[in-house]
């Protein structure tokens, strides 16, 4: 019996293509999750208690160049926990979120409503080499100059441009990725005599 062989059966190894067949198939499963850079969840993400929380800071800021001046209302918050939330709004509307989860900064996400429903739908996680942010959609621009209708929008017939990645929607837990095909041996291993 040789050494390592239980009860004398004999073994077979996995072709030498079979650890590169793994790999492949391991890559496919996580490349998606690792590098999708907009995140959406149709039920929306969790918005975090402004009741609970302490109002840090209020200021105004120039979020978007389709209304003159400063527009945007940004609202800080601390909560109990040491982490920090920044909350978006135009004329009473909320429309995005930047949230801090490790309580330093620098925010690790922000998650918006694009269409005015009600549902955070949409998060941008803060990336290097991630240039989106909280934009200003355009239900937000729309109600601006319906609440402001002395107001001209100065640029007439321009939309509020979204974040420049397309959406990836997150890897559903329930549906497999299809198994790569295997690469056929190299010839040297099909002249070896079969056992």
């Amino acid at each position: 019996m040789p050494p390592g062989t239980p009860s004398g059966r004999a073994t077979r190894s996995a072709p030498p293509w079979a650890g590169l067949a793994a790999v492949i198939l391991t890559a496919c499963c996580i490349t998606p999750a690792a590098f999708a850079e907009m995140l959406i969840n149709e039920t929306g993400w969790r918005f975090p208690n402004v009741i609970t929380a302490a109002k840090e800071a209020i200021r105004v800021s120039d979020r978007t160049p389709l209304i003159e001046g400063k527009e945007t209302l940004l609202k800080g918050y601390r909560k109990a926990d040491g982490t920090h939330f920044m909350t978006y709004e135009i004329e009473g509307r909320v429309f995005g979120v930047e949230i801090d989860t490790d309580g330093k900064p620098p925010f690790e996400y922000s998650i918006l409503d694009t269409n005015g429903d009600g549902k955070y739908e949409t998060k941008i996680p803060h990336i290097k080499g991630n240039k989106d942010r909280a934009y200003v959609p355009q239900w937000v621009i729309d109600h601006y100059y319906s609440v402001h209708p002395d107001l001209k929008n100065p640029k007439a017939g321009a939309h509020a441009q979204p974040p420049s990645l397309k959406p990836a929607a997150p890897p559903s837990p329930t549906a497999a990725a299809p198994a790569p095909s295997p690469a056929p041996p190299a010839k040297k291993i099909l002249e070896q005599p079969n056992p």
